[in-house]
């Protein structure tokens, strides 16, 4: 009988010892080497295993490393380039690289190959944000209100920008 500080690799079927499914209970654990090395040992059995490259590239975002989890965001899409996770994760190591022209590609591929995402049109949306892109901001706030019709973050976000606008137009009136 194990003790409940065995920590050993869960016991059960087929679908128990994958290690991909491992390595993403240990990821959701915080235990971020464990499932990087899950993910490496199955992409050393099948390199053709998009999930773990996946695994693999939110491992090493969470290791300050996003070149090397665009690197595996790529091998999943040079096996399948319509798969929307890889282009969202993708993109999100772009953003946390500071590269937000190029998160925002991504992105929006992500939306042309998978389901809407309230989430990823979120992260468009903050994008353009950043980049002082306000009008194309709120466009993409709406469209996370049309996926997600209670998202008070996104309601809110739209009155700020409209404000932003509202207050750069004065600003511009004022200096003619």
């Amino acid at each position: 009988m194990p003790q409940s500080n065995d920590v050993s690799e869960p016991r059960g079927g087929a679908a128990d010892q994958d290690p991909v499914s491992i390595g993403r209970m240990a990821f959701l654990a915080g235990d971020v080497e464990r499932a990087k090395r899950l993910a490496d040992e199955a992409i050393s059995t099948d390199p053709l295993r998009q999930d773990a490259w996946i695994l693999k590239g939110r491992a090493l975002v969470c290791r300050l490393d996003p070149n090397g989890a665009k690197e595996c965001y790529q091998q999943a899409l040079d096996i399948d380039d319509r798969n929307h996770e890889a282009w969202r994760r993708k993109g999100f190591a772009h953003r946390v690289d500071g590269e937000l022209t190029d998160a925002i590609a991504c992105w929006k591929r992500s939306l042309e190959v998978g389901p809407e995402d309230n989430r990823t049109l979120n992260d468009i949306a903050n994008a353009m944000d950043d980049l002082g892109r306000f009008d194309s901001a709120i466009e993409y706030y709406e469209k996370v209100l049309e996926v997600d019709p209670d998202n008070a973050f996104a309601r809110e976000n739209i009155r700020l920008n409209k404000r932003i606008i509202t207050k750069l137009m004065q600003q511009r009136a004022s200096s003619d």
